[in-house]
């Protein structure tokens, strides 16, 4: 029975030694290769690197012209509904005087209603 104890403690003293020889190995063994990692990079990663750079500002060029076309529709756009709005607003205004809009222009200006249609007098009616 006292040979049995003095066996499994002489195991147990070689995986405890053999634990920390592996611990040891592997702390030394991280310390080693993360100096070298952080020294200077491979052509090949600086190389990636650049393109990447340069991919990115392609990107952002490509994103700004399209934004800036966008914005140019957009503005365009809203032009297009304000001359609708006041060729509109105009219409209503002859119709209130009580002139039908399909006599044309014509008709309005041989009645002597030229001031009507001012964009002053129109936008001042409204």
């Amino acid at each position: 029975m006292n040979a049995s104890i003095a066996y499994i403690f002489a195991i147990l003293f070689v995986v405890v030694a053999l634990n920390l020889l592996f611990v040891f190995r592997r702390t030394r063994n991280t310390g080693n290769t993360k100096r070298k990692r952080t020294g200077k990079l491979p052509p090949d990663e600086v190389k990636q690197a650049i393109w990447r750079d340069k991919e990115v500002a392609r990107r952002i060029e490509r994103e700004q012209d399209d934004a800036y076309e966008r914005l140019t529709l957009r503005n365009e756009t809203l032009a297009f509904y304000e001359t609708v709005r006041q060729r509109h607003a105009k219409k209503d205004a002859l119709e209130r005087l009580g002139i039908s809009t399909d006599d044309g222009l014509d008709n309005i200006k041989s009645l002597g209603l030229e001031e009507y249609l001012s964009e002053d007098s129109i936008s001042s009616d409204l």
